[in-house]
């Protein structure tokens, strides 16, 4: 997947970004927009919330449950790879 950050509020810990190219779900779609936000929700844990903006290419309404899902997971895996790393690693934020 090729992506470019449209947006980022590190104050608000937002990240934005428009997809430009994707996997097989983001095929069907003409644009595709997401919105990371992490709440902070405790010692040492956070919420993720995930907003996806997009537009079918045959202009049709939203994607199937299964399709949706699939899309969610892989921002959601995409997350945990990041947390992971920045764990690994903790000189790389401070």
């Amino acid at each position: 997947m090729k992506s470019r950050v449209v947006a980022r509020d590190n104050a608000a810990r937002v990240f934005k970004t428009e997809v430009l190219e994707g996997d097989k779900v983001s095929g069907q779609l003409n644009s595709q927009a997401v919105e990371m936000k992490l709440e902070a929700a405790g010692d040492g844990a956070c919420v993720a919330k995930l907003r996806v903006e997009y537009e079918r290419l045959d202009g049709g309404g939203a994607l199937s449950a299964e399709d949706e899902a699939a899309l969610a997971a892989g921002y959601l895996d995409l997350l945990k790879m990041v947390e992971a790393y920045l764990v690994a690693h903790p000189a790389e934020y401070a």
